[in-house]
């Protein structure tokens, strides 16, 4: 179960060329094409339907939210990794609207089993040991401190044993990861087997004397970004856990610390990785070579742009992913090809004053069979200026409307269908120690 989300557009865009230098902005290298639309203003078709859909959460610390169907009733669920001293959350799609909280601490629980504060972030779902349920891996930082992750604060493997009952087995599955700074994960078939194997992205080391995670065999490889390779069933039908895949070399520092995607982004049939590092920077694609890694995006051979946050989505309804992303200058897509992606950076949209794009989900808000595209907006200052969502329209173009606004500083957004409509999960509580906490909204279409 992989975190690419694929959406299908039928209708053609209409656009308008520009030359790069020409004011517009976009990411290098290639042209920039702008689709023009209005400034972001209120609009009467957006609701926040949070407190309606049962999620009355104050304003708390974030990480990521996740979409999943856990139970497989075929109603998309979600968790939210919720950041520091708060537990996360698994939440079941009643399919009316509606979404009960699962098991309190059944998933995700603070403080951990073992008595500890895990220090949780970026979480991905799947189904590891293939027994028919997703489970959920969570990766954990080390503090300010540095500490040592021991079994009370390290990584999570939550195994599904039965529909909302979880164990963690992360150490015993050889995926526990106590050195690491974890940051994002994505969830791959490195090697085609057909088994789900994990990336673990990291934020670089700290320069910290005494730190005894140097003096480990291992060292500096035990602190950085890795993939485990999952090792599938013994002959008695046992699941195995995994190992550590240093083959798969993704070791260069911060890798997977803004984001972490699996793209097969040149359809050879293997599974690549696009990550990012940190906010306004070309990301790293990682070249699936069959036994091993490639690194083409820093290095040009792919026309990526500088992005904050990216999702894959068909928006130009050609059965080709497309490279939708956030930047300084607000929410634009360059095209997927049968070759790669294009290098023409297309405009759906821009920020208010104050703001840029941060992060992007999409789905069809309203119904209409066309894919929309939520985009996140951080501030360049201070507050939490108001998100946009760009509605597709029959011509082509993209109608911006002013999302209600809310407390915190702008996380992590994603799509859940309600009623063959996407609703928009939104966290704005920032995913740093210094942010300001906020709340958890549902943004829906009324009309």
């Amino acid at each position: 179960m992989r975190r690419s989300v694929v959406v299908a557009a039928s209708a053609a865009l209409a656009m308008v060329a520009v030359p790069l230098g020409s004011g517009v902005a976009a990411g290098v290298p290639g042209r920039a094409t702008v689709v023009a639309s209005a400034a972001l203003a209120p609009s009467p078709n957006l609701v926040d339907r949070a407190a309606a859909a049962g999620i009355s959460w104050p304003s708390t610390p974030s990480w990521d939210v996740t979409p999943v169907d856990y139970d497989g009733d075929g109603d998309v669920d979600f968790s939210m990794s919720l950041h520091m001293r708060n537990a996360g959350e698994l939440r079941r799609n009643n399919g009316d609207g509606t979404f009960t909280r699962v098991g309190v601490g059944a998933v995700m629980p603070r403080p951990s089993p073992e008595g500890g504060l895990v220090d949780r972030h970026s979480c991905a779902w799947s189904d590891v040991d293939r027994n028919g349920l997703p489970d959920l891996y969570c990766a954990a930082g080390r503090y300010r401190s540095n500490r040592l992750k021991d079994e009370s604060i390290n990584n999570e493997l939550f195994l599904q044993t039965s529909a909302g009952s979880f164990r963690d087995v992360a150490t015993a599955s050889g995926v526990g990861e106590p050195c690491t700074r974890g940051r994002h994960i994505a969830v791959l078939d490195v090697n085609g087997d057909g088994w789900d194997d994990l990336f673990v992205g990291a934020q670089k080391e700290r320069n910290a004397s005494g730190d005894p995670c140097n003096q480990q065999s291992g060292y500096p490889y035990n602190e950085q970004s890795k993939v485990f390779v999952n090792l599938g069933d013994n002959a008695q039908g046992e699941w195995r856990g995994f190992r550590a895949g240093t083959e798969w070399n993704v070791t260069q520092p911060n890798t997977g610390n803004r984001f972490a995607i699996t793209w097969d982004y040149n359809h050879d049939g293997r599974d690549d990785l696009l990550t990012g590092a940190y906010a306004n920077q070309r990301p790293r694609l990682y070249r699936n070579d069959g036994g091993g890694f490639t690194e083409i995006g820093r290095s040009g051979q792919v026309p990526l742009p500088a992005v904050n946050g990216v999702e894959l989505a068909d928006l130009t309804g050609d059965g080709i992913l497309d490279l939708v992303f956030a930047d300084d200058a607000g929410f634009a897509y360059r095209a997927g090809t049968a070759a790669g992606l294009s290098g023409t950076t297309v405009r759906i949209g821009t920020p208010p004053a104050g703001g840029r794009g941060w992060r992007v989900a999409v789905g069809d808000i309203n119904g209409d069979g066309r894919t929309d595209v939520y985009g996140l907006v951080a501030s360049t200052g201070s507050g939490n200026p108001a998100d946009g969502v760009f509605v597709r329209t029959a011509g082509g173009g993209w109608q911006p409307h002013e999302v209600p606004g809310a407390g915190g500083d702008s996380n992590s957004v994603a799509a859940v269908e309600v009623g063959n409509r996407a609703q928009f999960v939104v966290l704005n509580g920032g995913n740093a120690e210094s942010e300001n906490p906020g709340p958890v909204q549902l943004i829906a279409w009324t009309g």
